[in-house]
């Protein structure tokens, strides 16, 4: 399926289940077609109370944030510089009867439609704006004081401070609305809530296409219906549309097609309902995630079309990595994970795609809130605005909703890492696609890392997100980047948490890691190396004291050891030995001194007897598989205190 086809069909799956209109959703809001809607800011939209003889009762603005949904045409809800009024809600200019071009074209119009299809609702509002001095009528009821200057440029006196002032407001910039009082002898009745009005005017436009000799009637290739040409598709982002004017220059077709018609036809019905349901894919709170620029993931189901469920397979952390605070760097605590435990984690987080610090991602599969059916299809897509007038297509896939549980899970338990917070505990993290991005490709900033070009960050969301749907292994270009960055610990001095937490997970799975426990037992030259780097940092730093931020000479040296493990190994060991003596005459970190003392020697005489020091293949440099050493060592670092005293006194009576 197409995507212009999953969106027509998604939006008469909405007409069907009595979504389009409704108003008690606003964040997932789906328009009826031929129609427009706009946002009150609380000061650019006036709602007028008219009563069945056409006269005002009251004037207001309307709230920030409430919506107003009114009638267009294929003119005016594409208008620019020309004249091309809306048939009820306009701004002043429009609306307002004083002869102008603008004020005539809106008249005009509108009597054109009664004498088509005759609307209560219409007539009064009609019968009362063709009234002599309107905007004085509608000024008098919006402030006490007011004088206009010239124009619809008005001068009044605000009092909702404590000192009054004079505010000085354009007109021809705000919008008007209408409500009947006491409609149909019940309440009040909005242009936005009249259902009976919307239908009719969608009606009078489709007759009206009828009646104009011009328009062609084709079979639509989406709806596969007998349908009139549309000429002007709707804009979706400002004035870019997602489907070409039939009007295309000579380039869009030379090639394949001889005229721009014969690339695709479709028709009206389905030009407006496809543009629609995008657009409230677009806004909807659940079913669109920014990714930079103008670039946009959609996503849905075709039997939960406003995404209640709240997928979301680009979920970004809500709470950001940060590194430990002074305190907590000096009582590190790590949790420590069989196999066993990973597995136990693993079923109870399997559906999740991001950290636990967030919701779940995939909330449907694991809340009861399921809203789609087993059977159902998702929907994912990448749109981007490359140009003022044109919207282009990324990446679009359908897949059936079993399928994509199938992939998530996959995802999640091939890359993940045990994380422990105060907040959750232990859990298993695993980092969302922009964690992955930032931590691959970003440089370190004042307030973070960050990816300089936004292009580039684009289109890695696109191989993310397209390897989590199809259930494909992560990118290998992300792979070898975080490779590379564990490497360069120096790069990332406020986030090098982030960059290893990230690493851990993604690289797991090609190192064969299966737990984060240390293993005593494991010969690997990187991993042994990279125990030794841990050691040493921790037996360096037990001697600063707590508020001393300084760094390690593991540290400093971390890219020379990775590189030449055995050769700095040496010159480590040298550089640690003032510390020892330190830690030796400390008599409360004298057992943990024992401790890595021991684990030294254990891992020195592992690499002595699987490796011999004067081949030059033992030191090259080492593979990722060092940062699990170094990790895990770390970790194991520690454990209980009393542990520690059994160490001090063997080590005592050797």
């Amino acid at each position: 399926m197409s995507f212009l086809t999953a969106l027509y069909n998604s939006y008469n799956f909405g007409l069907e289940n009595n979504l389009i209109g409704d108003l008690n959703d606003k964040s997932n809001l789906i328009l009826p077609i031929y129609h427009n809607s706009m946002k009150s800011n609380g000061k650019n939209i006036v709602e007028i109370l008219i009563n069945k003889r056409s006269e005002l009762v009251d004037a207001n603005f309307l709230d920030d944030g409430d919506i107003v949904i009114f009638p267009v045409t294929e003119d005016s809800v594409a208008r620019s510089s020309g004249i091309a009024p809306h048939p009820l809600f306009d701004n002043f200019d429009y609306v307002i009867q004083d002869d102008t071009k603008k004020s005539l074209a809106y008249i005009n119009q509108q009597e054109s439609w009664l004498k088509s299809d005759k609307d209560d609702f219409v007539e009064i509002v009609h019968d009362y704006i063709t009234k002599a001095k309107v905007f004085e009528d509608i000024l008098s009821k919006l402030y006490k004081d007011y004088k206009i200057t010239k124009d619809k440029v008005v001068e009044y006196v605000d009092n909702s401070e404590k000192k009054p002032k004079t505010v000085t407001a354009d007109f021809s910039k705000v919008f008007l609305t209408f409500a009947v009082e006491n409609y149909d002898g019940k309440k009040n009745l909005s242009l936005s809530e009249n259902k009976n009005l919307q239908e009719k005017f969608i009606r009078y436009t489709e007759e009206s296409f009828a009646r104009d000799k011009d328009s062609e009637k084709i079979i639509c290739n989406i709806s596969g219906k007998e349908d009139f040409l549309c000429l002007k598709h709707k804009p979706l982002i400002g004035s870019a549309r997602l489907i070409s004017q039939i009007t295309a220059n000579s380039e869009n077709f030379l090639g394949r097609f001889d005229k721009p018609d014969e690339t695709i036809k479709i028709g009206k019905d389905s030009s407006q309902k496809i543009i629609q349901m995008a657009k409230a894919l677009l806004s909807g709170e659940n079913t669109s995630r920014w990714l930079g620029e103008f670039t946009y993931v959609l996503s849905w189901f075709s039997d939960d079309i406003q995404n209640k469920t709240e997928m979301d397979v680009t979920k970004k952390l809500e709470k950001s990595i940060e590194e430990p605070d002074k305190e907590s760097s000096q009582n590190f605590q790590l949790f420590m994970l069989s196999e066993d435990d990973l597995k136990g984690i693993s079923k109870e987080t399997s559906m999740t795609i991001a950290d636990k610090t967030s919701e779940d991602i995939v909330r449907s599969f694991t809340s009861g809130r399921i809203r789609f059916s087993e059977d159902s299809k998702y929907y994912i897509a990448i749109i981007d605005k490359v140009s003022n007038g044109r919207v282009a297509l990324k990446y679009f896939k359908e897949m059936d909703s079993s399928i994509l549980k199938e992939n998530l899970v996959k995802w999640q338990g091939k890359y993940n890492w045990p994380r422990y917070t105060k907040e959750i505990g232990r859990h298993l993290y695993t980092p969302s696609p922009f964690a992955l991005i930032q931590t691959a490709y970003g440089v370190e900033r004042d307030k973070g890392l960050e990816v300089s070009k936004k292009s580039f960050s684009t289109d890695q969301y696109k191989n993310i997100i397209m390897a989590i749907v199809e259930g494909r292994d992560m990118p290998q270009n992300i792979i070898r980047a975080l490779e590379l960055n564990i490497r360069n610990r120096l790069s990332y001095d406020k986030s090098w948490q982030q960059v290893k937490l990230c690493a851990l997970a993604v690289l797991k799975d090609k190192e064969g890691i299966k737990s984060n426990m240390l293993d005593r037992k494991e010969t690997d030259r990187s991993y042994l190396f990279g125990r030794l780097l841990a050691l040493y940092e921790r037996l360096e730093k037990l001697t600063y004291d707590m508020d001393t931020e300084r760094v390690t000479n593991a540290e400093k040296l971390w890219t020379s050891y990775v590189n030449k493990p055995v050769t700095m190994n040496l010159r480590l060991r040298n550089l640690i030995r003032p510390y020892e003596d330190k830690l030796l005459n400390n008599e409360s970190k004298r057992g943990i001194y024992f401790k890595i003392k021991r684990d030294i020697r254990e891992v020195t005489n592992s690499i002595s007897e699987n490796y011999d020091y004067k081949l030059k293949e033992t030191n090259k440099p080492l593979g990722s598989g060092f940062i699990f050493g170094y990790e895990a060592q770390m970790a194991d670092l520690f454990t209980k205190k009393e542990d520690n005293e059994n160490i001090e006194s063997e080590e005592e009576n050797d």
